[in-house]
């Protein structure tokens, strides 16, 4: 084992060839003094909708955004049932209460920490007007399962994808599976602006469209507007950064896949459980967590050999006070979610570190077990 290292869990620092190109780009669009809309916002739209094989992409300003204008361009019934995992950011069920909807949680399979299909089961009612799933971790959920219910129930469906950029079931991306699907393009993302910005994708033209007039304060046209809309825009500048970015997307997803690999060979931990992923999931690996009842002993050891970690997330939703009373004990499911963010530990993986470096992970965290 190499006797010192500085490993990032995240590391966003450009190449200077990427710096050079970025900031010539920016430049470019400011002497021009193009910023809203415009030919590269519209080059990122085509750009992302190829890359993920969707029919339409809109560009919005943020993934909650995007969740938010996913479920307006739904329609559905106020105060309905919907859906969402226990266990990962907040904002799809910051959404589903913002909508004026009642937020239902559904608990996690330990497996990949998708959604727990079981779970989504015991939860659908007749009140339940749709289902938000996230890819959490850049690993697909079980879209045959949950596709059954949707049909089944005559429900709708949003794949949060804000963590799988290029994840795919049974060879299909993410994000085509539902009515709508979501992305974030927060900086630490697979795919990553200078700041926020998101997008919607659908193979539904009316989807699109009201989702397009509801982004952008209802218009049609210079002030004519035909509903109450919002302000939520991808900015050229962002948009271009995002169409830079997007040509070694599929490169650093296969490095990540690569180190994936890597750690599910090298870690042979009794007590450190890792992913379980299917021939199905295709995953991208936007971080790898492990569980561990010995977490916290064990990141102060990797930190000891100069390895950085992070938590995510340390509290299911269900123990957040901004949903404290909110939802009712009888529609929380929660027992998985506790378990994981009590034990839960991501190591470091991405395009910042070279194999040598998982190597040398791999082996701190064997040394740490024996």
């Amino acid at each position: 084992m190499r006797k010192s290292s500085n490993i990032q869990f995240i590391d966003l620092t450009l190449t200077k060839p990427s710096k050079k190109r970025t900031l010539d780009g920016i430049s470019n669009l400011i002497n021009k003094k193009n910023f809203i809309g415009g030919q590269e916002v519209e080059r990122f739209q085509k750009n992302f909708q190829d890359f993920n094989d969707s029919k339409y992409c809109l560009g919005v300003g943020n993934g909650t955004d995007a969740i938010e204008i996913a479920l307006e361009s739904l329609g559905l019934p106020k105060k309905s049932e919907i859906i969402v995992p226990n266990f990962t950011f907040l904002s799809p069920a910051e959404a589903v209460i913002r909508g004026g909807y009642k937020l239902v949680l559904a608990d996690i399979d330990l497996k990949d920490f998708n959604v727990s299909i079981e779970s989504i089961k015991s939860l659908i009612s007749k009140k339940t007007s749709a289902i938000i799933i996230v890819h959490l971790f850049g690993n697909p959920c079980n879209m045959s399962e949950i596709l059954k219910l949707t049909k089944k129930y005559n429900i709708k469906l949003i794949e949060d994808c804000s963590q799988a950029h290029g994840a795919e079931f049974k060879g299909k991306k993410v994000g085509n599976f539902g009515d709508i699907g979501t992305f974030s393009f927060y900086p630490t993302k697979n795919l990553g602006a200078f700041g926020d910005s998101g997008a919607i994708v659908t193979n539904k033209k009316n989807l699109y469209e009201k989702a397009k007039k509801i982004a952008n304060h209802g218009r049609i046209d210079t002030y004519d507007h035909i509903l109450a809309g919002r302000n939520s825009r991808i900015d050229s500048i962002q948009a271009f950064v995002l169409n830079e970015k997007i040509k070694s997307l599929n490169k650093n997803n296969q490095l990540r896949i690569k180190q994936a690999k890597l750690f599910l060979k090298k870690i042979k931990a009794e007590k450190i459980r890792l992913i379980e992923l299917n021939s199905n999931q295709h995953s991208v690996f936007h971080q790898f967590p492990i569980l561990l009842e010995k977490r916290n002993l064990l990141a102060q050891h990797l930190k000891n050999l100069g390895i950085n970690t992070g938590v995510y997330y340390p509290k299911p939703l269900s123990k957040m006070s901004a949903f404290k009373n909110l939802v009712s004990t009888n529609k929380i499911h929660s027992e998985n979610s506790e378990f994981a963010a009590k034990n839960i530990l991501s190591i470091p993986i991405g395009p910042h570190l070279s194999i040598k470096d998982s190597e040398y992970i791999s082996n701190a965290i064997q040394s740490f077990e024996n």
